[in-house]
């Protein structure tokens, strides 16, 4: 009987060294994914932040333009453009439009590059918590 309960331990070692083997193995595989991530989210990061700062020179021209507009449309009272219309002054009327839709143009323009530094803040958030992750060992309770 020893012989069969040697065997058993035997048979019993092995195949908790191969578990052991193939949890070894999946912890190197979730770590490199890990740090793969990671890198990834870096490197989303620096083009965000190089996308955003080619736009910047952009983005402050299209804040003054929605500034002067806004300043011209506080100007140009109802008074005024019923006036336009009583007097059919299709110039004044045509020129207001215009100015209306490249406001509305410049408003996109802007809300666009919003959403980049939205995506750059929250790629931010992303990096400072692996960091703080990663200072304690991978396991944070939060």
């Amino acid at each position: 009987m020893s012989a069969k309960v040697d065997q058993f331990c035997d048979m019993l070692r092995d195949r908790l060294n191969s578990i052991e083997g193939g949890l070894e193995a999946a912890k190197v595989n979730l770590k490199s994914r890990s740090e793969e991530a990671e890198k990834v989210v870096r490197g989303k990061l620096d083009e965000v932040r190089s996308k955003l700062h080619t736009q910047k020179e952009r983005v402050e021209q299209t804040r003054a333009k929605l500034k002067v507009s806004a300043q011209q449309k506080i100007a140009e009272t109802k008074e005024a453009v019923s006036q336009w219309k009583a007097k059919h002054d299709t110039q004044k009327l045509q020129a207001r439009a215009e100015r209306a839709e490249a406001y509305a143009a410049d408003a996109i323009a802007y809300s666009l590059a919003t959403l980049d530094e939205t995506e750059e803040a929250i790629l931010e958030a992303v990096v400072a918590r692996m960091d703080a992750d990663a200072a304690y060992g991978g396991t944070v309770t939060r």
